[in-house]
């Protein structure tokens, strides 16, 4: 008897305690034909080979339920810990129970080192950390998942204790994959969050939430990383923000990628041709709006290059910014698509609601919206009063009955459960519940479902709002005095791109077209 049959017969005489005799006569024969099966094609012993041929059989749904219990029965009895088609275990570890993690925690302390904890209390820990963020049942299970899945890794590796070295195999076999296709992008971020969670429960005991960001890649070559080190050094000497560091740091490296510069002996070799083949792969890269604004950062590190030595020619002049005219059309939506939005609104989240109806009906800025205060609303007065964040002027704003009515009926039938004293009206769906630092994709959504179309140019931004408004108010012949008001400017200045929107006034400014090519002299020029 070989070493199959052995197991075989094994897992008979225990279904065999168990079972009813009809079930248990249909589970004997699917184990005898696991072995005819293996008999077949050569196999006398379980392992993966032999699972995937004869779950290849499985055709039907049925007879896909009893071969793949059947041969989990023998993978368990086995130890061959197989997979699945799907890539998953057919007999997956237990985790530990939330007892057994609590009294492993018990008489340790953090941060966890050279302590043999087996990495299933980590997660259970992990999870509870995790409680207090109130997330919604599917994005928990997204993280137990994947947390399970890191589980089975390191059982398939023969060790399921804690190592740094191990998470990361796991997180780097799940990029190998994401490279490969084999992993969609999201499930991939969700791995390494719910990595970064964990590591940071093992070193610290708890979890606090934040947002994660990806290790930036230095340069291949050690040299040129201490040149890119060196020179964000120097930005930081500049008292430049941070947002803009990381735009020069990200510029610095597109340059050394694009130029295919290996080593500092190939920079020192830059030519002009070099410089003009970058030029033109950055260019195939960017749009024109982002080469207005990466070409000037371009010329200011080849500057830094030529200044410190490291370039034998000053090539930012060769670097010039493209020119583009700007579009002064300013977009609305028509009467009759603004209907639909507002359509679409009734069928929308009660928060989306009322953000819009703030944007539509007082035109105030994505911004100003997501920074309402409960301080700024007036009940009583039926009055808005706010700071505006891009001017810092203050701005007062009749609630409208409309709006206001979509305020109320989200805070009381939809806002999450926060802090009593968190100031901010609008917050997050999911947990944390923190305010929002845009609602462009708010508008764009809707904008998408009512399947609007802004007049003038394409756009699905929070000003679409405010110029929709800008074109009722002058429509409506509204004097232009009374819309600065309304809008928060503090100069008249301001108002000058949004005349173009006055076309009935536009209509009467073209010169006539009998005037174009007739002669003028000046007062005293001779009259040939």
């Amino acid at each position: 008897m070989n070493e199959l049959q052995t197991i075989v017969e094994t897992v008979i005489n225990q279904q065999k305690s168990v079972l009813s005799p009809s079930t248990f006569d249909s589970r004997k024969n699917y184990l005898y034909h696991l072995v005819e099966h293996g008999e077949r094609i050569g196999i006398t012993k379980p392992c993966q080979k032999l699972y995937d041929s004869y779950a290849a059989r499985a055709k039907t749904k049925d007879l896909h339920f009893f071969i793949h219990h059947t041969i989990r029965l023998v993978d368990r009895e086995a130890d061959t810990r197989a997979y699945t088609p799907k890539g998953i275990l057919y007999n997956e570890p237990e985790l530990p129970t939330v007892e057994e993690s609590d009294a492993v925690f018990r008489n340790l302390s953090f941060p966890i080192n050279n302590e043999d904890v087996d990495v299933g209390h980590l997660i259970i820990r992990a999870s509870k950390e995790m409680e207090y963020l109130c997330l919604t049942e599917s994005t928990t299970g997204q993280y137990k998942k994947a947390w399970r899945e890191l589980f089975c890794f390191m059982y398939t590796n023969d060790s399921t204790i804690f190592s740094k070295e191990a998470v990361d195999a796991f997180l780097k076999k799940s990029f190998n994959n994401l490279q490969n296709g084999n992993l969609r992008e999201w499930k991939w971020k969700i791995h390494r969050r719910s990595i970064c969670i964990l590591l940071e429960v093992a070193s610290k005991g708890k979890f606090e939430w934040k947002m994660f960001r990806s290790k930036k890649v230095g340069c291949s070559n050690d040299l040129i990383e201490e040149l890119r080190c060196q020179y964000t050094a120097y930005l930081k000497t500049m008292n430049l923000e941070n947002k803009t560091i990381m735009l020069h740091d990200y510029t610095f490296r597109t340059i050394i990628e694009e130029g295919g510069f290996q080593d500092l002996d190939d920079l020192a070799n830059l030519s002009t041709e070099q410089v003009q083949e970058m030029l033109k792969g950055l260019s195939k890269r960017l749009c024109i709006n982002s080469r207005g604004t990466i070409y000037p950062i371009v010329r200011q590190i080849m500057a830094y290059f030529y200044k410190n030595g490291y370039i034998p020619n000053d090539c930012s002049g060769m670097v010039l910014t493209p020119v583009y005219k700007h579009m002064h059309l300013r977009p609305y939506v028509s009467p009759s698509d603004e209907d639909k939005i507002y359509n679409v609104l009734d069928n929308s989240p009660l928060r989306n609601r009322a953000m819009m109806r703030l944007a539509l009906r007082l035109g105030l800025r994505d911004t100003d919206v997501c920074n309402l205060r409960f301080s700024q609303i007036d009940w009583n007065t039926d009055r808005i009063t706010i700071e505006q964040e891009k001017t810092g002027v203050s701005l007062i704003l009749p609630l409208l009955e409309d709006v206001g009515n979509a305020i109320m009926d989200y805070i009381i039938d939809e806002r999450p459960t926060v802090d009593k004293a968190y100031p901010y009206v609008f917050v997050r769906m999911q947990a944390p519940y923190t305010k929002l630092s845009s609602m462009y994709m708010v508008c764009s959504k809707i904008f998408d479902s009512a399947d609007v179309s802004t007049v003038n140019k394409k756009s699905r931004g929070v000003h679409v709002c405010r110029y929709t408004l800008i074109h009722k108010l002058l429509k409506a012949k509204v004097p232009h005095q009374v819309i600065t008001d309304a809008l928060g400017h503090t100069s008249k200045e301001s108002d000058k791109p949004y005349i173009s929107m006055e076309e009935s006034m536009l209509r009467e400014c073209p010169l006539d077209f009998s005037l174009i090519g007739q002669k003028y002299w000046k007062e005293g020029a001779a009259n040939d």
